[in-house]
């Protein structure tokens, strides 16, 4: 989901006009000052709108170029050479924050199109974007991309914090009732099916995974798998074992967004130690999820 603009003084932004600086805040106003020295008392509702139009024009841009690139034929053990990824040579210890400043990790020269290379599909076209403002990269077919809201298709994740890089299989649920949700509803009908769920279980075993709403709006803690079963991890401390992953996300608050993460939590320390090669592990679990992907996105087939 997208970060919520939070204004601070002393921190720069962005409107049609250019860069500006947060001068002073005080009520639902705020001074802003350009870097050719002209200022102006403006309502932060209007810049927050006027950014977040921003964000959507550019976002629908990065779209339109996407889907006018050719698709490149990919084929599993192929040592690529494409552009694409060429500048990425691991993670850098000042990568692990929660903003993107003085970074460059997102882009399709680095993390977001190295991984893409490596991405093996018969059926899609995987392309990356940088989330604005948010240290994360999404990766999603460039056909589906154009179908409804982005924020609410499936898609592929990468995402750090201060201590850790999640990669995995990330679905939202809108908190807004007349939103389209096709694919999240696609995602919980196959969910649903007496098959997937001990699939999925065992995926989340056999590779470590935990579920988590990373934003922590509808659940906090880790969903683990246990016994066959699930069971929610929090500070440690074990809760009732869930019977069904399907039920429970059914009975989380319609009006909380869920942000759902299927993904690896990786240390810092084992992601800078790897370097280049993350990329490679982070391509295998999407391959892996692959069959999440498949699922959520059959509507549109």
């Amino acid at each position: 989901m997208s970060e919520k603009i939070d204004f601070k003084v002393g921190h720069k932004y962005e409107n049609m006009k250019g860069v500006y600086e947060v001068i002073s805040i005080s009520g639902d106003f705020m001074i802003i000052r350009w870097e050719n020295g002209e200022q102006t008392s403006t309502p932060i509702d209007l810049q927050r709108k006027i950014i977040e139009r921003m964000q959507r024009e550019k976002e629908e841009r990065d779209i339109k170029k996407i889907q006018n690139e050719p698709k490149k034929p990919k084929h599993k053990n192929k040592k690529f050479t494409s552009k694409h990824g060429a500048e990425f040579k691991g993670f850098k210890e000042s990568d692990f924050k929660k903003n993107v400043t003085e970074t460059n990790w997102r882009s399709r020269s680095c993390l977001g199109g190295a991984v893409t290379e490596r991405l093996y599909s018969d059926r899609f076209n995987f392309n990356s974007w940088a989330v604005y403002r948010m240290p994360a990269i999404h990766w999603t077919d460039v056909k589906h991309l154009g179908r409804d809201d982005i924020w609410l298709q499936a898609k592929f994740f990468a995402q750090v914090d201060e201590n850790y890089l999640y990669y995995g299989f990330y679905i939202e649920r809108s908190d807004n009732p007349t939103d389209v949700k096709n694919d999240w509803n696609t995602f919980i009908s196959w969910l649903e099916d007496a098959k997937n769920e001990p699939w999925l279980n065992e995926i989340v075993s056999e590779h470590n995974l935990g579920i988590y709403d990373l934003e922590e709006k509808s659940f906090s803690g880790t969903i683990k798998s246990f016994n066959e079963k699930w069971k929610m991890y929090n500070n440690k401390i074990h809760s009732e074992e869930m019977l069904s992953l399907s039920n429970f996300l059914d009975k989380l608050p319609k009006k909380c967004w869920l942000d759902l993460h299927i993904a690896k939590k990786v240390n810092k320390d084992e992601v800078l130690i790897k370097g280049e090669k993350i990329a490679d592990d982070i391509s295998a679990l999407f391959e892996i999820l692959m069959p999440l992907y498949e699922a959520s996105t059959a509507h549109a087939t």
